[in-house]
């Protein structure tokens, strides 16, 4: 499977989003680095680097869309004049679809693209509704160029954000879940300690908290270590639509014979493995594409 990747390990493009900081990261830093020195010893870095070839190429026929100088995303032919038809001041183009509505406020543009998105829905056209809303941001901006369905983005071609936590212990391992076989996405794949979407107006701090009680149980407490490891970008198809997410990356160190426990029904079980068996897994695809990145994301981090 092929998808993008993108690290990086300031905020940069991430204006706005917050992080847990902690006075003492030492055990944090020693759990983190002998994780690091046994994926090496393995081998496994070159195998994850495999599994997680980088492309940037979305796929050649998706036509991109954008609002005015800010690019919104990647959308096929078909739904390209899906919603040409129903969103006002939109204009088709042979190789993008322009809407001219840059002008327009934050609100007014989330107004108009959420009855759109409705509108879809009633017709039978935009499936997994969820009644949730995300936040788009501009690359340069904390503040959301606009608000929509969370099914939105992901039938439209939007970039939305996410946290992943990296859970890891003193000897250098790492908590790792399955996904339930019910998930509409990736089910029974490997995964993250924990990791969600992050709702409109929700703090990247806020969402790891809520989380890490809903998937695994855990209460962010003073005994534990947490630290910011950088973002990673990741894009694949999915459902006939281009998916890219942002994906803040935190590693979390549990204290001694602490064990997650899901909460929400998202997560089958939970395994604590060893460096050179998450890379092998890795490699055979047995993660999510996403939690693979999160992984080499957190493996950047120094501090």
């Amino acid at each position: 499977m092929k998808f993008l990747l993108r690290h990086s390990l300031a905020f940069g493009d991430n204006v706005g989003m917050v992080h847990a900081d902690t006075s003492d990261s030492d055990a944090l830093a020693s759990a983190v680095e002998h994780f690091r020195v046994a994926w090496v010893k393995g081998q496994s870095d070159a195998a994850a680097r495999r599994t997680a070839t980088p492309s940037n190429e979305v796929p050649h026929d998706f036509l991109p869309w954008s609002c005015g100088p800010q690019k919104l995303g990647y959308l096929s032919a078909a739904r390209a004049r899906l919603l040409a038809q129903h969103l006002a001041h939109s204009h088709l183009h042979i190789d993008r679809l322009d809407w001219n509505a840059s002008h327009w406020s934050a609100d007014t543009r989330s107004e108009a693209l959420q009855r759109v998105l409705l509108t879809l829905r009633a017709a039978g056209h935009l499936p997994g509704w969820r009644n949730e809303t995300f936040s788009f941001f501009s690359a340069d901006s904390g503040r959301p160029f606009l608000q929509a369905e969370r099914a939105g983005f992901y039938f439209l071609g939007m970039r939305s954000d996410a946290v992943h936590v990296n859970g890891v212990t003193a000897d250098g391992r790492m908590w790792i879940a399955r996904r339930s076989a019910s998930k509409a996405v990736d089910p029974g794949l490997l995964d993250n300690l924990c990791a969600g979407g992050l709702g409109a107006d929700e703090t990247p701090m806020r969402a790891v908290e809520r989380e890490l009680y809903e998937e695994a149980g855990l209460h962010l407490q003073a005994v534990h270590r947490l630290r910011y490891a950088g973002s990673v970008t990741v894009g694949r198809v999915r459902d006939g639509g281009w998916h890219e997410e942002r994906l803040e990356v935190y590693n979390l160190l549990l204290a001694n014979g602490e064990q997650p426990a899901n909460q929400d029904g998202e997560v089958q079980d939970f395994q604590l493995m060893e460096a050179p068996r998450i890379a092998r897994l890795i490699e055979d695809g047995q993660f999510t594409p996403d939690a693979a990145a999160a992984i080499s994301q957190g493996l950047l981090a120094r501090g």
